[in-house]
């Protein structure tokens, strides 16, 4: 708002009785010494307490305020806008508006519509007055404006700004004004390919000024702000469906925008900004539909003043001129004094006042009025004259699962029937999921004449009663049928109430013991227990699992466990206790069985002790000689591998010599004698190395490294490879995996394997043999209870056509020693597949084998993976 030349002129001297307010400087001084009697305002003895109250706020201010206050708009201000109003000080102090101002106040909406100032000065400096309205209960009206500075004369600085990211950002700082407004802020910001340069800091204080005039005028719906680009123009529109500019003002408006910059007030604010940008600003307002602000500025930099254009990349920043919470605080005044136009601000005042949930409805069952207990109850704020019937997000019958229409709920009942509602209990949920029990009490609201105007509700929470009901209800049932003696006394040992468990325990019943002292079952050498109780019930203490005795009506001695709780009144004043009295007689008896039990296991435990060590001590002796064995068989190994050996070889070789050298003198019985020495010996030789074999495999050292099973497969074929050439064999070999074995176990266990397959085949067929490996399933898995559960294993098949075996030896082949051939038709020790097995083990797998007679025998081995 600029400032306009007044012809204004100090009253006369205030009378004694107009002394006030105190303090406030010179322009505190002024105000006492005013004649206020000649404005329209009156005494200032007089004064409402809305008005004082007001005037003692911005007096005691650092910061420039002003008041305008009544129809006419009268100004008051403080000593920090006295170099602010430059020759308007003194003058305008109790000046109309229209006076002081006239281009702002020219129509009485003016006030309504415009809620902020503007005050430029000559050196360029500008500050800005954010108006909240202000109403008391003898419908004296104003607003009390705060000044804030927003720039100090400096030359704009025009900088290049991708506009659509920008003003989204300013946009988004906008979310918690616009929820707590109620309304929606739509945005459709267009991509502006062109360059576009502005003064950030005007082009927000344009942007938020607008949203705020925008906003505060707004009671439902919302704000649509919408930026695009057409040929060389950026366009930013800013629509609402607020109330409305009425055709008279709007015409004033418009024409102050045509004016010089020093009568521009209002929104003409900010087309002064957009003029620096070389662009307009253009306004339409419907009454009671909205409004729309054009803002159109030009692409490019070519129309602005070349020294004021940076062309070098600028940082965005974020100030707002903590404009945000001037701006909440602006829109919620304005929103409180446009409802009040609308309702009247005494019923407004006496709803507010009120500490239970209250709201009206019209005849149509629109929400009308409602007060802030009510949007606490609903957790929700409803829209005035939308919202129907009730303001709940949800409602329930009272069981809580059963929904009501809003159209059948108690206000609904009132207004449709005419009639109060009384009696109905029902369950309200909040947006948030939580629920409350209500009692409402609707009352139909008539005219003078008698017709239905509409209803007024009072909606009452009683949550906390029925949880009091329902959590009485539960204590009296757990006191009724519990089985512990539940009993109450006054602090003097009087019983107030006896439970069934107590007359089951003690054997008297409620109307024996009520009024009757507790010392009744007390034993005489145990009275001095309740003076000592009394006394630490009167400290508010708590007594717990006190273990005493009690005596019955038949005279029986019990082994009692009292848990005892003061008892308070309203006012915490501790007025009598609680007894629960648990019978532990059993429990004493089986603990004494239970230590006498104890004391004979601990006898016990000391002989066990005693035999447990002598049989450790045989332990260790049995392992002494154990690990003796062991080293003995050892020896005997070493024996047996070098000093057997060595007289079997002499015995093959000095035989093989006799029977070359003889060869042809010897008779055919000779021959056949020494042959079969030479075939014992090899036989026996071969059998003791088998032996050794299998031995060595008890005390396994073998490294286990990640071994290629291929390999192995490989060297084995490579030794048998004379015999499969010779019988003709077809091997064939699937990719077996990597595991992590003893490659010199895997060796033997592959060669016995084969050797089996190439030894027993069938004269009748061409031999063949397969070799495949496998994961094995969690079925076949469970078909092995010695296997580790949740461990991987696979499967390596051997499978060979040859002349087979039965399948009830299919155990018999894995123990040493054992054959199921003719030794003269197949040769062998009978210790190869015992061998197997114990490498398999070795491993923590197994070997198991199928066969048929001639058709051929499976082996398979299952190893960890």
């Amino acid at each position: 708002m600029i400032n306009a030349p007044t012809k204004a002129t100090l009253s006369e001297p205030a009378t004694a009785s107009d002394r006030f307010p105190p303090g406030g400087g010179e322009t505190g001084e002024l105000i006492r010494s005013f004649n206020w009697s000649a404005t329209p305002l009156g005494r200032a003895d007089q004064w409402s307490q809305s008005l004082k109250t007001c005037i003692q706020i911005l007096l005691s201010s650092a910061q420039p305020m002003l008041l305008c206050w009544g129809n006419e708009n009268i100004f008051i201000y403080n000593d920090a806008c006295r170099e602010l109003l430059g020759n308007r000080h003194p003058l305008s102090m109790g000046q109309p508006a229209a006076t002081v101002w006239p281009a702002l106040w020219s129509t009485p909406e003016a006030a309504v519509i415009t809620p902020q100032l503007r005050l430029l000065r000559p050196d360029g400096s500008c500050y800005q007055f954010d108006g909240m309205p202000v109403k008391d209960d003898t419908g004296d009206t104003g607003a009390l404006f705060i000044g804030v500075s927003l720039h100090n004369g400096k030359a704009p600085t025009f900088v290049k700004t991708d506009l659509s990211n920008f003003t989204r950002t300013l946009l988004e700082q906008l979310d918690p004004v616009i929820r707590e407004a109620g309304l929606t802020l739509v945005i459709n910001l267009g991509i502006v390919s062109e360059d576009v340069y502005i003064d950030r800091d005007i082009w927000e204080q344009i942007l938020l000024s607008l949203l705020t005039n925008a906003l505060s005028y707004t009671l439902q719906g919302g704000v649509a702000v919408r930026l695009s680009q057409e040929d060389n123009q950026v366009i930013l529109s800013i629509a609402d469906t607020g109330i409305g500019i009425p055709p008279g003002l709007l015409s004033e408006i418009n024409a102050a925008l045509q004016g010089p910059p020093r009568s521009r007030g209002g929104l003409t604010v900010a087309n002064e900004g957009i003029l620096l940008h070389g662009g307009e600003l253009q306004i339409s307002s419907i009454p009671g539909e909205g409004s729309t602000v054009t803002i159109s500025i030009p692409v490019g930099h070519a129309h602005l003043p070349a020294a004021e254009v940076v062309h070098h990349a600028v940082p965005v920043h974020k100030a707002y001129h903590g404009y945000l919470p001037q701006m909440t605080s602006a829109i919620r005044m304005c929103h409180g004094k446009l409802l009040q136009q609308h309702t009247g601000s005494h019923y407004q005042q006496l709803l507010e006042a009120l500490p239970a949930a209250v709201y009206t409805c019209d005849k149509e069952g629109h929400v009308l009025l409602y007060n802030t207990a009510a949007v606490s109850l609903w957790g929700r704020t409803p829209v005035a004259g939308v919202d129907m019937w009730c303001g709940s997000w949800k409602i329930y019958e009272s069981d809580g699962i059963t929904p009501i229409d809003p159209d059948s709920c108690p206000m609904a009942e009132a207004i449709k029937g005419g009639t109060p509602v009384r009696g109905k209990v029902i369950m309200i949920e909040r947006p948030d999921g939580s629920r409350r029990i209500i009692q409402p009490y609707p009352d139909p609201i008539f005219d003078s004449a008698g017709n239905l105007q509409g209803a007024v509700n009072m909606l009452v929470d009683i949550t906390d009663q029925k949880s009091a009901e329902e959590y009485v209800s539960k204590l009296a049932a757990i006191v009724e049928f519990s089985d512990d003696a539940i009993v109450s006394k006054t602090l003097d040992g009087i019983i107030t109430s006896w439970n069934p468990g107590a007359e089951r325990l003690f054997g008297y019943t409620a109307e024996e013991m009520k009024g009757e002292a507790i010392t009744r079952i007390i034993p005489a050498d145990r009275l001095d227990e309740e003076s000592r109780i009394i006394e630490q019930l009167r400290a508010g203490n708590r007594v717990d699992h006190f273990e005493t005795k009690r005596v019955t009506k038949d005279g029986q001695l019990l082994d009692i466990s009292l848990t005892i709780s003061p008892v308070k009144d309203l006012h915490g004043n501790i007025i009598g206790a609680s007894k629960i009295a648990r019978d532990i007689t059993q429990q004493k008896r089986l603990f004494q069985a239970l230590q006498e039990s104890e004391s004979k296991y601990m006898q016990l435990a000391v002989k066990l002790e005693a035999i447990v060590e002598q049989r450790t001590k045989e332990l260790v002796e049995a392992n002494f000689y154990l690990e003796k064995s062991n080293r003995e068989l050892e020896q005997f190994a070493y024996v047996t591998s070098h000093d057997l050996q060595e007289p079997l070889r002499k015995i093959h070789t000095f035989a093989g010599m006799l029977f070359n050298v003889n060869k042809d003198i010897l008779s055919d019985t000779s021959r056949m004698y020494i042959e079969k020495v030479m075939q014992s010996a090899k036989r026996m030789s071969l059998l003791i190395s088998e032996l050794l074999d299998y031995s060595r495999l008890v005390h396994v050292k073998d490294p286990f490294v990640e071994t290629d099973l291929n390999e192995i497969l490989k060297n084995v074929m490579t030794d048998f490879e004379v015999l499969i050439s010779q019988h003709d064999v077809t091997i064939t070999a699937n990719e077996l995996p990597r595991l992590t074995v003893s490659p010199l176990q895997m060796n033997q266990l592959f060669h016995n394997l084969i050797g089996n397959a190439i030894k027993f085949l069938s004269p009748g067929r061409k031999p063949r043999i397969n070799i495949y490996a496998e994961s094995l399933s969690a079925a076949d898995l469970a078909a092995f209870p010695d296997l580790e559960k949740g461990r991987d294993y696979c499967t390596i098949t051997v499978a060979d056509n040859g002349i087979g075996f039965d399948q009830i030896y299919a155990d018999k082949i894995f123990q040493i020693f054992q054959r199921l051939n003719d030794r003269t038709v197949y040769e062998g020790t009978g210790i190869g597949l015992a061998l197997c097995n114990k490498i398999v083990l070795n491993h923590k797998g197994g070997i198991y084998a199928t066969g048929v007679p001639d058709k051929g025998a499976v082996f398979k081995v299952i190893l960890p993976m």
